[in-house]
Protein backbone atom coordinates (compact mmCIF):
# COMPACT_ATOMS: atom_id res chain seq x y z
CA UNK A 1 0.00 0.00 0.00
CA UNK A 2 1.56 3.72 -1.01
CA UNK A 3 0.46 6.47 1.46
CA UNK A 4 1.42 9.98 0.47
CA UNK A 5 1.41 12.63 2.75
CA UNK A 6 3.56 15.25 4.23
CA UNK A 7 5.83 14.41 6.78
CA UNK A 8 8.19 17.21 6.99
CA UNK A 9 4.49 19.45 7.85
CA UNK A 10 3.57 16.69 10.28
CA UNK A 11 5.65 18.69 13.17
CA UNK A 12 2.32 20.30 14.63
CA UNK A 13 0.67 17.40 14.11
CA UNK A 14 3.66 14.85 15.89
CA UNK A 15 3.69 17.64 18.88
CA UNK A 16 0.57 17.97 20.07
CA UNK A 17 -0.28 14.48 18.92
CA UNK A 18 2.59 13.48 21.64
CA UNK A 19 1.27 16.18 23.70
CA UNK A 20 -2.31 15.37 24.11
CA UNK A 21 -1.46 11.63 24.46
CA UNK A 22 1.21 12.11 27.34
CA UNK A 23 -1.31 13.82 29.30
CA UNK A 24 -3.46 10.65 29.67
CA UNK A 25 -0.94 8.14 29.33
CA UNK A 26 2.45 8.90 30.71
CA UNK A 27 5.29 10.83 29.12
CA UNK A 28 7.75 7.85 29.63
CA UNK A 29 5.36 5.76 28.00
CA UNK A 30 4.91 7.78 24.70
CA UNK A 31 8.67 8.30 24.58
CA UNK A 32 9.10 4.62 24.46
CA UNK A 33 6.24 4.11 21.72
CA UNK A 34 6.26 7.24 19.43
CA UNK A 35 10.39 6.76 18.97
CA UNK A 36 10.77 3.71 16.97
CA UNK A 37 7.29 4.52 14.86
CA UNK A 38 8.66 7.88 13.97
CA UNK A 39 12.13 7.20 13.21
CA UNK A 40 11.17 3.74 11.23
CA UNK A 41 9.04 7.20 8.69
CA UNK A 42 12.00 9.08 8.73
CA UNK A 43 13.91 6.35 7.45
CA UNK A 44 11.76 5.59 5.11
CA UNK A 45 11.42 8.84 3.67
CA UNK A 46 15.20 9.43 3.87
CA UNK A 47 14.84 12.53 6.65
CA UNK A 48 16.90 13.91 8.96
CA UNK A 49 15.07 12.33 12.02
CA UNK A 50 16.81 15.20 14.91
CA UNK A 51 13.83 17.77 14.79
CA UNK A 52 11.05 14.84 15.17
CA UNK A 53 12.86 12.74 18.17
CA UNK A 54 13.15 16.62 19.68
CA UNK A 55 9.62 17.19 18.73
CA UNK A 56 8.69 14.08 20.64
CA UNK A 57 11.10 14.86 23.80
CA UNK A 58 9.65 18.02 24.25
CA UNK A 59 5.88 17.60 23.54
CA UNK A 60 5.87 14.21 25.76
CA UNK A 61 7.48 16.86 28.63
CA UNK A 62 5.59 19.79 27.71
CA UNK A 63 1.91 17.76 27.38
CA UNK A 64 2.25 15.76 30.10
CA UNK A 65 1.85 18.96 32.73
CA UNK A 66 -1.36 19.67 32.27
CA UNK A 67 -2.13 16.32 34.23
CA UNK A 68 -1.78 15.03 37.29
CA UNK A 69 -1.51 11.46 35.52
CA UNK A 70 0.89 13.03 32.63
CA UNK A 71 4.18 12.18 34.66
CA UNK A 72 5.67 10.56 37.79
CA UNK A 73 6.09 13.60 39.73
CA UNK A 74 2.64 15.03 38.53
CA UNK A 75 1.48 11.92 40.67
CA UNK A 76 3.43 12.34 43.48
CA UNK A 77 2.44 16.05 43.94
CA UNK A 78 -1.30 14.83 43.59
CA UNK A 79 -1.02 12.66 46.32
CA UNK A 80 1.60 15.06 48.52
CA UNK A 81 -0.92 18.46 48.07
CA UNK A 82 -4.54 16.72 47.62
CA UNK A 83 -5.42 18.77 44.48
CA UNK A 84 -8.18 17.30 42.29
CA UNK A 85 -7.40 16.16 38.74
CA UNK A 86 -9.72 18.29 37.57
CA UNK A 87 -8.42 21.57 39.16
CA UNK A 88 -4.62 20.64 38.04
CA UNK A 89 -5.72 20.19 34.79
CA UNK A 90 -7.88 23.66 34.77
CA UNK A 91 -4.24 25.42 35.94
CA UNK A 92 -1.50 23.87 33.88
CA UNK A 93 -3.68 22.72 30.93
CA UNK A 94 -2.74 26.20 29.03
CA UNK A 95 0.56 26.36 30.04
CA UNK A 96 0.65 23.41 28.01
CA UNK A 97 -0.92 24.22 24.96
CA UNK A 98 1.43 27.26 24.80
CA UNK A 99 4.39 25.53 25.35
CA UNK A 100 3.44 23.24 22.78
CA UNK A 101 2.80 26.23 20.54
CA UNK A 102 6.19 27.67 21.02
CA UNK A 103 7.91 24.33 20.74
CA UNK A 104 6.79 24.28 16.98
CA UNK A 105 7.52 27.77 16.17
CA UNK A 106 11.28 26.66 17.84
CA UNK A 107 11.64 23.42 15.29
CA UNK A 108 10.74 25.49 12.20
CA UNK A 109 13.30 27.96 13.47
CA UNK A 110 16.00 25.73 13.92
CA UNK A 111 15.20 23.26 11.34
CA UNK A 112 14.33 25.13 7.94
CA UNK A 113 13.60 21.40 6.76
CA UNK A 114 10.61 20.64 8.52
CA UNK A 115 8.84 23.36 7.17
CA UNK A 116 8.67 21.90 3.69
CA UNK A 117 5.15 20.95 2.44
CA UNK A 118 6.44 18.64 -0.21
CA UNK A 119 4.43 15.51 -0.32
CA UNK A 120 6.37 12.18 0.34
CA UNK A 121 5.29 8.87 -0.49
CA UNK A 122 6.20 5.66 1.72
CA UNK A 123 5.26 2.26 0.54
CA UNK A 124 3.09 -0.04 3.83
CA UNK A 125 3.33 -3.59 3.69
CA UNK A 126 -0.73 -4.49 4.14
CA UNK A 127 0.08 -7.15 6.78
CA UNK A 128 -0.75 -5.16 9.66
CA UNK A 129 -2.75 -7.42 11.94
CA UNK A 130 -4.48 -6.20 15.07
CA UNK A 131 -6.27 -8.21 17.77
CA UNK A 132 -9.55 -6.61 17.96
CA UNK A 133 -10.90 -8.51 21.08
CA UNK A 134 -7.72 -7.10 23.37
CA UNK A 135 -7.91 -3.55 21.08
CA UNK A 136 -11.53 -3.36 22.67
CA UNK A 137 -10.80 -4.22 25.63
CA UNK A 138 -7.61 -1.74 26.17
CA UNK A 139 -10.33 0.59 25.31
CA UNK A 140 -12.70 0.11 27.65
CA UNK A 141 -10.24 -0.28 29.95
CA UNK A 142 -8.21 3.21 29.40
CA UNK A 143 -11.70 5.14 29.23
CA UNK A 144 -12.66 3.51 32.68
CA UNK A 145 -9.12 5.03 34.08
CA UNK A 146 -9.65 7.98 32.80
CA UNK A 147 -12.88 8.30 34.13
CA UNK A 148 -11.85 7.12 37.41
CA UNK A 149 -9.13 10.35 37.62
CA UNK A 150 -11.63 12.74 36.63
CA UNK A 151 -13.65 11.34 39.67
CA UNK A 152 -10.89 11.95 42.17
CA UNK A 153 -10.39 7.94 42.67
CA UNK A 154 -6.57 7.64 44.16
CA UNK A 155 -4.15 7.62 40.83
CA UNK A 156 -1.28 5.02 41.89
CA UNK A 157 -4.55 2.68 42.68
CA UNK A 158 -6.69 3.25 39.51
CA UNK A 159 -3.07 2.66 37.31
CA UNK A 160 -2.51 -0.61 39.03
CA UNK A 161 -5.91 -1.86 38.95
CA UNK A 162 -5.92 -1.27 35.19
CA UNK A 163 -2.61 -2.50 34.06
CA UNK A 164 -3.39 -5.93 36.16
CA UNK A 165 -6.42 -6.01 34.17
CA UNK A 166 -4.98 -5.72 30.58
CA UNK A 167 -2.32 -8.28 31.66
CA UNK A 168 -5.01 -10.62 32.17
CA UNK A 169 -5.17 -12.27 28.57
CA UNK A 170 -5.59 -15.55 26.71
CA UNK A 171 -4.29 -13.39 23.50
CA UNK A 172 -0.41 -12.37 24.63
CA UNK A 173 1.00 -14.14 27.22
CA UNK A 174 2.34 -11.89 30.22
CA UNK A 175 5.94 -13.03 29.88
CA UNK A 176 6.55 -11.59 26.50
CA UNK A 177 5.37 -7.59 27.72
CA UNK A 178 7.78 -8.75 30.74
CA UNK A 179 10.84 -9.01 28.78
CA UNK A 180 9.91 -5.98 27.80
CA UNK A 181 10.91 -4.04 30.74
CA UNK A 182 14.07 -1.47 30.97
CA UNK A 183 16.04 -2.93 33.58
CA UNK A 184 18.94 -0.39 33.08
CA UNK A 185 16.37 2.64 33.83
CA UNK A 186 14.53 1.00 36.85
CA UNK A 187 18.48 0.38 38.30
CA UNK A 188 19.00 4.05 37.42
CA UNK A 189 15.40 5.51 39.04
CA UNK A 190 16.62 2.98 42.21
CA UNK A 191 19.91 4.59 42.38
CA UNK A 192 18.38 8.53 42.03
CA UNK A 193 15.76 7.37 44.90
CA UNK A 194 18.58 6.14 47.19
CA UNK A 195 20.14 9.55 46.71
CA UNK A 196 16.85 11.40 47.54
CA UNK A 197 16.17 9.54 50.47
CA UNK A 198 20.08 9.72 51.56
CA UNK A 199 19.64 13.63 51.03
CA UNK A 200 16.53 13.85 53.09
CA UNK A 201 17.89 12.10 56.25
CA UNK A 202 20.94 14.41 56.42
CA UNK A 203 18.95 17.64 55.77
CA UNK A 204 20.60 18.71 53.48
CA UNK A 205 18.02 20.92 51.91
CA UNK A 206 17.29 22.93 55.13
CA UNK A 207 19.32 25.47 54.20
CA UNK A 208 17.29 26.04 50.97
CA UNK A 209 13.94 26.89 52.83
CA UNK A 210 14.32 30.68 52.51
CA UNK A 211 14.69 30.47 48.27
CA UNK A 212 11.67 28.68 47.73
CA UNK A 213 9.32 31.68 49.28
CA UNK A 214 8.99 33.34 46.38
CA UNK A 215 7.10 32.11 42.94
CA UNK A 216 10.67 33.11 40.67
CA UNK A 217 12.91 31.31 43.28
CA UNK A 218 10.74 28.26 43.36
CA UNK A 219 10.70 27.53 39.96
CA UNK A 220 14.25 28.55 39.31
CA UNK A 221 15.71 26.63 41.87
CA UNK A 222 13.13 23.74 41.17
CA UNK A 223 14.76 23.78 37.03
CA UNK A 224 17.97 23.40 38.50
CA UNK A 225 17.53 20.80 40.79
CA UNK A 226 15.90 18.58 38.47
CA UNK A 227 18.81 18.83 35.83
CA UNK A 228 21.11 17.71 37.99
CA UNK A 229 19.27 14.74 39.83
CA UNK A 230 15.85 14.54 37.58
CA UNK A 231 12.34 15.47 38.40
CA UNK A 232 11.02 12.89 40.34
CA UNK A 233 13.87 13.42 42.91
CA UNK A 234 13.83 16.79 42.75
CA UNK A 235 10.29 16.73 43.85
CA UNK A 236 10.50 13.99 46.43
CA UNK A 237 13.36 16.82 48.04
CA UNK A 238 11.42 19.66 47.96
CA UNK A 239 7.53 18.49 48.89
CA UNK A 240 8.96 18.77 52.82
CA UNK A 241 9.63 22.22 52.20
CA UNK A 242 6.18 23.33 50.87
CA UNK A 243 2.91 23.70 53.18
CA UNK A 244 -0.08 21.35 51.91
CA UNK A 245 -2.61 23.99 51.52
CA UNK A 246 -0.16 25.85 48.90
CA UNK A 247 -1.79 25.41 45.93
CA UNK A 248 0.29 27.73 44.10
CA UNK A 249 3.51 26.10 45.21
CA UNK A 250 2.32 22.99 44.01
CA UNK A 251 1.55 24.24 40.85
CA UNK A 252 4.73 25.84 40.00
CA UNK A 253 6.76 22.56 41.52
CA UNK A 254 4.92 20.65 39.29
CA UNK A 255 5.63 22.89 35.90
CA UNK A 256 8.89 23.85 36.85
CA UNK A 257 10.16 20.29 37.80
CA UNK A 258 7.65 18.93 34.39
CA UNK A 259 9.58 21.43 31.99
CA UNK A 260 13.13 21.35 33.42
CA UNK A 261 13.23 18.26 31.28
CA UNK A 262 13.48 19.84 27.99
CA UNK A 263 16.38 21.88 29.20
CA UNK A 264 19.10 18.96 29.33
CA UNK A 265 19.31 15.53 28.11
CA UNK A 266 19.25 14.31 31.92
CA UNK A 267 16.75 16.81 32.84
CA UNK A 268 13.95 13.93 32.09
CA UNK A 269 13.46 10.05 31.89
CA UNK A 270 11.75 11.02 28.72
CA UNK A 271 14.74 12.29 27.40
CA UNK A 272 16.93 9.27 28.23
CA UNK A 273 14.03 7.30 26.58
CA UNK A 274 13.77 8.88 23.29
CA UNK A 275 18.15 8.95 22.87
CA UNK A 276 18.44 5.00 24.42
CA UNK A 277 15.60 4.09 21.68
CA UNK A 278 17.02 6.07 19.10
CA UNK A 279 20.83 4.29 19.62
CA UNK A 280 18.84 0.73 19.45
CA UNK A 281 18.51 2.01 16.14
CA UNK A 282 21.64 3.70 14.77
CA UNK A 283 20.14 7.30 15.37
CA UNK A 284 22.40 9.56 17.81
CA UNK A 285 20.82 12.88 19.54
CA UNK A 286 23.28 14.44 21.43
CA UNK A 287 23.75 16.25 24.32
CA UNK A 288 24.59 19.60 22.20
CA UNK A 289 21.56 18.92 19.37
CA UNK A 290 19.37 18.87 21.91
CA UNK A 291 20.60 21.83 24.34
CA UNK A 292 20.61 24.19 21.72
CA UNK A 293 16.74 23.47 20.95
CA UNK A 294 15.98 22.52 24.39
CA UNK A 295 17.85 26.21 26.26
CA UNK A 296 15.06 28.40 24.81
CA UNK A 297 12.05 26.01 25.18
CA UNK A 298 12.93 25.75 28.85
CA UNK A 299 12.69 29.50 29.15
CA UNK A 300 10.31 30.39 27.17
CA UNK A 301 7.63 27.96 29.14
CA UNK A 302 8.97 28.59 32.27
CA UNK A 303 7.98 31.87 31.90
CA UNK A 304 4.28 31.45 30.63
CA UNK A 305 4.56 29.26 33.82
CA UNK A 306 5.46 32.22 36.08
CA UNK A 307 3.22 34.32 34.84
CA UNK A 308 0.13 32.76 34.27
CA UNK A 309 0.71 30.65 37.86
CA UNK A 310 1.84 33.63 39.85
Amino acid sequence: MVLTFIFPGARCELTFGSGLLSAFFLNDTLALVFTPLTLSLAQALSLNPIPYLLAIAGATNIGSVATLSGNPQNILIGSFSGIGYIDFLQALAPVAIIGLFIQVALLCLLYPDVRSLQPCSIVLPNNQRIFKPLFRKTLIITTALLIAFALGFPLAESALVAASLLLITRRIKPQRVLKKVDWNLLVMFSGLFILTKATQKLNLLQTFTSTVNSAASLLGFTVVLSNLISNVPAVLLLQPLIPQGDTKSWLLLAAGSTLAGNLTLFGAVANLITVEAAAELGYKLTFWEHLRFGVPLTLLTVTITYFLIH
